[in-house]
Protein backbone atom coordinates (compact mmCIF):
# COMPACT_ATOMS: atom_id res chain seq x y z
CA UNK A 1 0.00 0.00 0.00
CA UNK A 2 2.32 2.69 -1.20
CA UNK A 3 1.49 6.36 -1.20
CA UNK A 4 3.71 8.65 -3.23
CA UNK A 5 4.52 12.14 -1.97
CA UNK A 6 5.22 14.81 -4.56
CA UNK A 7 7.41 17.04 -2.44
CA UNK A 8 9.78 14.60 -0.72
CA UNK A 9 12.79 15.85 1.11
CA UNK A 10 14.15 17.73 -1.90
CA UNK A 11 11.82 20.76 -1.88
CA UNK A 12 10.40 21.94 -5.21
CA UNK A 13 10.23 25.60 -6.21
CA UNK A 14 7.44 27.76 -4.90
CA UNK A 15 4.14 26.89 -6.49
CA UNK A 16 2.15 29.75 -7.94
CA UNK A 17 -0.42 31.00 -5.40
CA UNK A 18 -3.97 30.22 -6.29
CA UNK A 19 -7.13 31.85 -4.97
CA UNK A 20 -8.97 28.62 -4.32
CA UNK A 21 -8.65 24.84 -4.73
CA UNK A 22 -8.88 23.65 -8.36
CA UNK A 23 -12.09 22.12 -9.61
CA UNK A 24 -11.71 18.34 -9.53
CA UNK A 25 -11.33 16.69 -12.92
CA UNK A 26 -12.21 13.06 -13.55
CA UNK A 27 -10.44 10.67 -11.22
CA UNK A 28 -9.12 8.79 -14.25
CA UNK A 29 -7.23 11.83 -15.55
CA UNK A 30 -6.34 13.67 -12.35
CA UNK A 31 -2.55 13.53 -12.07
CA UNK A 32 -2.40 14.49 -8.39
CA UNK A 33 -4.58 11.62 -7.24
CA UNK A 34 -2.88 8.38 -6.22
CA UNK A 35 -4.66 5.05 -5.96
CA UNK A 36 -3.76 2.10 -3.79
CA UNK A 37 -5.73 -1.07 -4.08
CA UNK A 38 -5.87 -3.20 -1.00
CA UNK A 39 -6.96 -6.68 -2.02
CA UNK A 40 -8.24 -8.68 0.92
CA UNK A 41 -8.69 -12.43 0.65
CA UNK A 42 -12.37 -13.31 0.90
CA UNK A 43 -13.76 -15.29 3.80
CA UNK A 44 -14.87 -18.83 3.13
CA UNK A 45 -18.54 -19.58 2.74
CA UNK A 46 -18.43 -21.94 5.71
CA UNK A 47 -16.61 -19.60 8.09
CA UNK A 48 -18.48 -16.38 7.26
CA UNK A 49 -21.70 -17.01 9.21
CA UNK A 50 -19.70 -17.58 12.39
CA UNK A 51 -18.21 -14.08 12.12
CA UNK A 52 -20.97 -12.12 10.38
CA UNK A 53 -24.57 -12.96 11.35
CA UNK A 54 -26.75 -13.43 8.29
CA UNK A 55 -29.10 -10.59 9.20
CA UNK A 56 -26.17 -8.22 9.79
CA UNK A 57 -24.33 -8.90 6.51
CA UNK A 58 -22.94 -5.82 4.78
CA UNK A 59 -24.93 -4.86 1.68
CA UNK A 60 -21.82 -4.47 -0.51
CA UNK A 61 -18.60 -6.48 -0.74
CA UNK A 62 -16.24 -3.61 -1.55
CA UNK A 63 -15.85 0.08 -0.74
CA UNK A 64 -13.60 2.96 -1.78
CA UNK A 65 -12.21 5.29 0.86
CA UNK A 66 -11.23 8.86 -0.04
CA UNK A 67 -8.42 10.43 1.95
CA UNK A 68 -5.26 12.52 1.75
CA UNK A 69 -1.88 11.54 3.10
CA UNK A 70 -1.21 13.52 6.25
CA UNK A 71 -0.54 12.80 9.89
CA UNK A 72 -4.19 13.52 10.74
CA UNK A 73 -5.76 10.85 8.50
CA UNK A 74 -3.77 7.78 9.53
CA UNK A 75 -6.86 5.70 10.28
CA UNK A 76 -7.47 5.45 6.52
CA UNK A 77 -4.70 2.93 5.73
CA UNK A 78 -5.79 0.82 8.71
CA UNK A 79 -9.44 0.48 7.66
CA UNK A 80 -8.90 -2.34 5.11
CA UNK A 81 -7.68 -4.88 7.65
CA UNK A 82 -10.66 -4.23 9.92
CA UNK A 83 -13.18 -4.17 7.08
CA UNK A 84 -11.79 -7.50 5.89
CA UNK A 85 -13.19 -9.06 9.04
CA UNK A 86 -16.66 -8.06 7.80
CA UNK A 87 -15.94 -9.54 4.37
CA UNK A 88 -15.46 -6.13 2.77
CA UNK A 89 -12.62 -5.38 0.36
CA UNK A 90 -11.29 -1.82 0.61
CA UNK A 91 -9.56 0.46 -1.87
CA UNK A 92 -7.89 3.62 -0.54
CA UNK A 93 -7.72 6.62 -2.87
CA UNK A 94 -5.67 9.70 -2.01
CA UNK A 95 -6.90 13.05 -3.31
CA UNK A 96 -4.96 16.30 -3.41
CA UNK A 97 -7.59 18.44 -1.69
CA UNK A 98 -10.92 18.48 0.14
CA UNK A 99 -12.97 19.52 -2.90
CA UNK A 100 -11.91 16.48 -4.88
CA UNK A 101 -12.49 14.11 -1.96
CA UNK A 102 -15.98 15.34 -1.14
CA UNK A 103 -17.18 15.62 -4.72
CA UNK A 104 -15.98 12.08 -5.42
CA UNK A 105 -17.93 10.95 -2.38
CA UNK A 106 -21.10 12.81 -3.36
CA UNK A 107 -20.83 11.36 -6.88
CA UNK A 108 -20.55 7.82 -5.54
CA UNK A 109 -16.97 7.37 -6.73
CA UNK A 110 -16.01 6.76 -3.09
CA UNK A 111 -18.26 5.57 -0.30
CA UNK A 112 -16.61 7.19 2.71
CA UNK A 113 -13.94 9.81 3.23
CA UNK A 114 -11.85 11.79 5.69
CA UNK A 115 -12.17 15.56 5.63
CA UNK A 116 -11.68 18.68 7.67
CA UNK A 117 -15.04 19.49 9.17
CA UNK A 118 -15.10 23.01 7.70
CA UNK A 119 -14.44 21.67 4.20
CA UNK A 120 -17.34 19.27 4.55
CA UNK A 121 -19.59 22.06 5.87
CA UNK A 122 -18.64 24.30 2.96
CA UNK A 123 -19.60 21.73 0.34
CA UNK A 124 -22.71 20.61 2.23
CA UNK A 125 -23.86 24.24 2.31
CA UNK A 126 -23.61 24.19 -1.50
CA UNK A 127 -25.91 21.19 -1.73
CA UNK A 128 -23.58 18.19 -1.61
CA UNK A 129 -25.21 15.22 0.07
CA UNK A 130 -22.74 14.80 2.97
CA UNK A 131 -23.14 13.38 6.48
CA UNK A 132 -20.66 13.45 9.38
CA UNK A 133 -20.52 9.97 10.90
CA UNK A 134 -17.77 10.19 13.50
CA UNK A 135 -14.95 12.24 14.93
CA UNK A 136 -11.53 11.48 13.45
CA UNK A 137 -8.67 13.64 14.63
CA UNK A 138 -8.20 16.80 16.66
CA UNK A 139 -5.33 19.25 16.40
CA UNK A 140 -2.52 18.47 13.99
CA UNK A 141 -1.55 21.91 12.71
CA UNK A 142 0.66 24.81 13.81
CA UNK A 143 1.88 28.21 12.64
CA UNK A 144 5.64 28.62 12.34
CA UNK A 145 7.79 31.31 10.74
CA UNK A 146 11.17 32.94 10.45
CA UNK A 147 12.93 33.31 13.80
CA UNK A 148 12.77 37.08 13.57
CA UNK A 149 8.99 36.97 14.11
CA UNK A 150 7.70 36.40 17.64
CA UNK A 151 3.94 36.82 17.17
CA UNK A 152 1.26 37.05 14.51
CA UNK A 153 1.30 40.82 14.81
CA UNK A 154 4.91 40.77 13.58
CA UNK A 155 3.69 39.29 10.28
CA UNK A 156 2.01 42.46 9.04
CA UNK A 157 3.10 42.99 5.46
CA UNK A 158 4.41 39.41 5.26
CA UNK A 159 3.41 36.18 3.47
CA UNK A 160 1.87 33.18 5.24
CA UNK A 161 1.34 29.90 3.38
CA UNK A 162 -1.83 27.95 4.16
CA UNK A 163 -3.75 25.20 2.39
CA UNK A 164 -7.01 26.53 0.95
CA UNK A 165 -10.16 25.03 2.41
CA UNK A 166 -8.37 23.64 5.46
CA UNK A 167 -9.32 24.15 9.08
CA UNK A 168 -5.95 25.88 9.41
CA UNK A 169 -7.06 28.55 6.93
CA UNK A 170 -10.31 29.15 8.80
CA UNK A 171 -8.59 29.46 12.18
CA UNK A 172 -5.88 31.74 10.81
CA UNK A 173 -8.31 34.07 9.07
CA UNK A 174 -10.42 34.29 12.25
CA UNK A 175 -7.35 35.19 14.32
CA UNK A 176 -6.06 37.78 11.83
CA UNK A 177 -9.50 39.39 11.85
CA UNK A 178 -9.56 39.30 15.65
CA UNK A 179 -6.21 41.13 15.67
CA UNK A 180 -7.43 43.60 13.04
CA UNK A 181 -4.62 42.78 10.61
CA UNK A 182 -6.42 40.58 8.09
CA UNK A 183 -5.84 43.10 5.30
CA UNK A 184 -2.15 43.53 6.15
CA UNK A 185 -1.11 39.89 5.77
CA UNK A 186 -0.82 38.10 2.42
CA UNK A 187 -2.05 34.50 2.42
CA UNK A 188 -0.28 32.28 -0.11
CA UNK A 189 -2.42 29.25 -0.96
CA UNK A 190 -0.33 26.09 -1.27
CA UNK A 191 -0.95 22.40 -0.77
CA UNK A 192 0.45 21.36 2.59
CA UNK A 193 3.29 19.25 1.20
CA UNK A 194 4.49 22.10 -1.04
CA UNK A 195 5.25 24.44 1.88
CA UNK A 196 8.75 23.42 3.06
CA UNK A 197 10.60 24.56 -0.08
CA UNK A 198 9.47 28.22 -0.08
CA UNK A 199 9.87 28.37 3.70
CA UNK A 200 13.47 27.18 3.35
CA UNK A 201 14.24 29.58 0.47
CA UNK A 202 12.61 32.57 2.16
CA UNK A 203 9.91 33.03 -0.47
CA UNK A 204 7.33 32.95 2.33
CA UNK A 205 7.69 34.28 5.86
CA UNK A 206 5.56 31.75 7.72
CA UNK A 207 3.36 28.73 7.18
CA UNK A 208 0.27 27.39 8.89
CA UNK A 209 0.42 23.72 7.99
CA UNK A 210 -0.71 20.25 8.94
CA UNK A 211 1.67 17.77 10.56
CA UNK A 212 4.25 16.58 9.89
CA UNK A 213 5.10 19.65 7.79
CA UNK A 214 5.41 22.19 10.66
CA UNK A 215 7.62 19.80 12.62
CA UNK A 216 9.73 18.98 9.55
CA UNK A 217 10.39 22.66 8.88
CA UNK A 218 11.00 23.52 12.54
CA UNK A 219 13.43 20.66 13.20
CA UNK A 220 15.38 21.52 10.06
CA UNK A 221 15.94 24.99 11.51
CA UNK A 222 14.04 26.87 8.81
CA UNK A 223 11.40 28.31 11.18
CA UNK A 224 10.29 28.50 14.80
CA UNK A 225 6.91 28.43 16.55
CA UNK A 226 4.94 31.67 16.34
CA UNK A 227 1.33 30.92 17.27
CA UNK A 228 -0.59 28.15 19.03
CA UNK A 229 -3.70 27.86 16.81
CA UNK A 230 -5.89 26.05 19.34
CA UNK A 231 -6.80 29.25 21.16
CA UNK A 232 -9.55 30.19 18.67
CA UNK A 233 -13.23 29.19 19.11
CA UNK A 234 -12.48 26.25 16.78
CA UNK A 235 -10.34 24.63 19.46
CA UNK A 236 -8.73 21.48 18.09
CA UNK A 237 -11.68 20.44 15.91
CA UNK A 238 -10.34 19.05 12.66
CA UNK A 239 -10.91 15.78 10.78
CA UNK A 240 -14.18 13.86 10.63
CA UNK A 241 -15.42 10.73 8.86
CA UNK A 242 -17.89 11.56 6.09
CA UNK A 243 -20.29 9.60 3.87
CA UNK A 244 -23.09 10.52 1.49
CA UNK A 245 -26.66 10.38 2.76
CA UNK A 246 -27.76 8.28 -0.21
CA UNK A 247 -25.08 5.64 0.48
CA UNK A 248 -26.03 5.48 4.15
CA UNK A 249 -29.73 5.04 3.32
CA UNK A 250 -29.04 2.18 0.90
CA UNK A 251 -26.29 0.52 2.94
CA UNK A 252 -26.88 0.96 6.68
CA UNK A 253 -25.03 -2.21 7.73
CA UNK A 254 -22.06 -1.44 5.50
CA UNK A 255 -21.98 2.05 7.02
CA UNK A 256 -22.03 0.51 10.48
CA UNK A 257 -19.10 -1.75 9.59
CA UNK A 258 -17.12 1.20 8.18
CA UNK A 259 -17.65 3.23 11.34
CA UNK A 260 -16.75 0.21 13.46
CA UNK A 261 -13.52 -0.22 11.47
CA UNK A 262 -12.75 3.49 11.91
CA UNK A 263 -13.28 3.27 15.68
CA UNK A 264 -11.00 0.23 15.92
CA UNK A 265 -8.35 1.92 13.79
CA UNK A 266 -8.54 4.96 16.05
CA UNK A 267 -8.18 2.81 19.16
CA UNK A 268 -5.12 1.15 17.63
CA UNK A 269 -3.47 4.52 17.03
CA UNK A 270 -4.38 5.72 20.52
CA UNK A 271 -2.66 2.67 22.01
CA UNK A 272 0.41 2.92 19.79
CA UNK A 273 0.89 5.51 17.04
CA UNK A 274 4.23 4.08 15.91
CA UNK A 275 2.64 2.68 12.73
CA UNK A 276 1.55 6.19 11.76
CA UNK A 277 5.02 7.54 12.46
CA UNK A 278 6.58 4.69 10.45
CA UNK A 279 4.31 5.48 7.48
CA UNK A 280 5.44 9.11 7.53
CA UNK A 281 9.08 8.00 7.65
CA UNK A 282 8.62 5.71 4.66
CA UNK A 283 6.36 7.78 2.44
CA UNK A 284 7.64 11.30 3.17
CA UNK A 285 11.26 10.24 3.65
CA UNK A 286 11.34 11.78 7.12
CA UNK A 287 13.71 10.97 9.90
CA UNK A 288 12.16 8.88 12.71
CA UNK A 289 12.83 11.74 15.13
CA UNK A 290 10.77 14.21 13.07
CA UNK A 291 7.89 11.75 12.69
CA UNK A 292 7.87 10.96 16.41
CA UNK A 293 7.86 14.65 17.31
CA UNK A 294 5.02 15.40 14.86
CA UNK A 295 2.86 12.74 16.50
CA UNK A 296 2.87 14.77 19.73
CA UNK A 297 0.65 17.38 18.03
CA UNK A 298 -1.88 14.90 16.58
CA UNK A 299 -4.80 13.61 18.66
CA UNK A 300 -6.72 10.69 17.14
CA UNK A 301 -10.25 10.29 18.44
CA UNK A 302 -13.62 8.77 17.61
CA UNK A 303 -15.35 10.48 20.52
CA UNK A 304 -18.73 11.97 19.58
CA UNK A 305 -19.90 12.70 23.10
CA UNK A 306 -19.96 15.95 25.01
CA UNK A 307 -19.93 19.01 22.79
CA UNK A 308 -19.03 17.25 19.53
CA UNK A 309 -22.25 18.23 17.77
CA UNK A 310 -22.22 21.73 19.21
CA UNK A 311 -18.62 22.28 18.15
CA UNK A 312 -19.51 21.46 14.54
CA UNK A 313 -22.30 24.02 14.65
CA UNK A 314 -19.79 26.51 16.09
CA UNK A 315 -17.49 25.89 13.11
CA UNK A 316 -20.39 26.69 10.80
CA UNK A 317 -21.12 29.88 12.73
CA UNK A 318 -17.51 31.03 12.33
CA UNK A 319 -17.52 30.17 8.63
CA UNK A 320 -20.63 32.30 8.14
CA UNK A 321 -19.11 35.13 10.17
CA UNK A 322 -16.01 35.00 7.97
CA UNK A 323 -18.10 35.03 4.81
CA UNK A 324 -17.04 31.53 3.74
CA UNK A 325 -20.66 30.33 3.58
CA UNK A 326 -23.92 32.23 3.15
CA UNK A 327 -26.13 29.48 4.56
CA UNK A 328 -25.57 26.55 6.87
CA UNK A 329 -26.38 22.89 6.31
CA UNK A 330 -29.34 21.31 8.08
CA UNK A 331 -27.42 20.21 11.18
CA UNK A 332 -29.94 17.46 11.99
CA UNK A 333 -29.03 15.84 8.66
CA UNK A 334 -25.36 16.81 8.47
CA UNK A 335 -24.43 15.06 11.74
CA UNK A 336 -25.46 11.43 12.33
CA UNK A 337 -23.45 9.66 15.02
CA UNK A 338 -25.95 6.84 15.50
CA UNK A 339 -23.58 4.32 13.87
CA UNK A 340 -20.82 4.84 16.45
Amino acid sequence: MDRRHPAGMTPPPLARPVPAPPAPPSRRTHRMTTRRQVLIAGMSAVAAPAVIPRLARAEVSSVKIGSVFSGTTMQAPLLPKYLAEAGIKAELIDFANITQRMQALAAGETQVGYASVNGAILLASKGLDLVTLCNGCEGGWYLIGKPAFKSLSDLKGKKIAVQPGSIAQLGLEWKLRDLGIQKEVELVFLNNNDMPAPMRSGEIDALHGVEPIPTLVRMNGWATDIWNPYETPLGKRNVVLIASRSFIAKNPETTRQIVKAHVRATQELQRDNSSAAAAMVKILNLSPAIAAEAMKNIFYTSDVGGDFGKSIVAVGDIMQLMGQITSKPDWSKFVDTSFV
